[in-house]
């Protein structure tokens, strides 16, 4: 039976592959999070490397949605989606349903085990970032507003700023009399929360000949 087969097949690459990746990451030679790569530089890290987040894409991205699912699908998650649609194939026709009904089943089941195992890499990979990010080492950098940020702490907006050789993001208040809109430059002053940075607009630079002349 030929679908009996592609289900064997898938089981067995697909199993054996998983096998081997979750036993180099036992023996530390596995690389956690290098399907999230493109977090580094703004999310998946990301995002935590993860993309990231998968930070900072989302603002240019006309397509978060394709994105999205473009960062779902890697080798890891194929080879988890292989494994379980095999295996899930296999028992059904084993368990005397319709090819039809078996090809669904599978396909449905591979499908949650590609999602499980995108969630299960994003979560390693911000336990593993969660040390070295620290809130406060922000305090004192330039950021840019993602989101506008309401103005004398009447609400919250996001800033995107460059900490530690990656792009991060953090809620953002200020104490500023006026809101601070996309795109504008900050400066982080302080540190409002676990993961809220207080912000002010910066300081133009006046040229010192037109300070001269005024």
């Amino acid at each position: 039976m030929v679908l009996s087969t592609i289900f064997l097949i898938a089981a067995v690459i697909g199993g054996t592959i998983l096998v081997c990746q979750f036993g180099l990451a036992l023996f530390g030679l596995g690389h956690d999070g290098a399907d999230f790569s493109h977090d580094a530089g703004g999310d998946f890290h990301g995002d935590v490397q993860a993309g990231g987040d998968f930070h900072g894409d989302h603002a240019a991205d006309p397509h978060p949605d394709s994105t999205h699912l473009f960062a779902i699908v890697s080798f890891r998650t194929l080879v988890a989606a292989s494994a379980f649609f095999g295996v899930t194939g296999r028992a059904a026709l084993s368990a005397g349903y319709a090819q039809s009904t078996s090809l669904i089943l599978a396909i449905i089941i591979g499908g949650f085990a590609m999602y499980g195992m995108y969630r299960l890499m994003r979560l390693i990979a911000g336990l593993n970032s969660s040390g070295n990010e620290r809130i406060g080492n922000a305090v004192g950098l330039p950021a840019t507003v993602y989101i506008p940020i309401p103005a004398t702490r009447k609400g919250a907006g996001k800033v995107q700023l460059s900490m530690q050789n990656r792009i991060v993001e953090y809620q953002a208040v200020t104490d500023d009399a006026e809101p601070l809109k996309t795109g504008e430059t900050v400066h982080v002053v302080g540190v409002a929360g676990s993961d809220t940075v207080q912000v002010r607009r910066a300081v133009e630079t006046v040229p010192a000949r037109e300070a001269i002349s005024s």
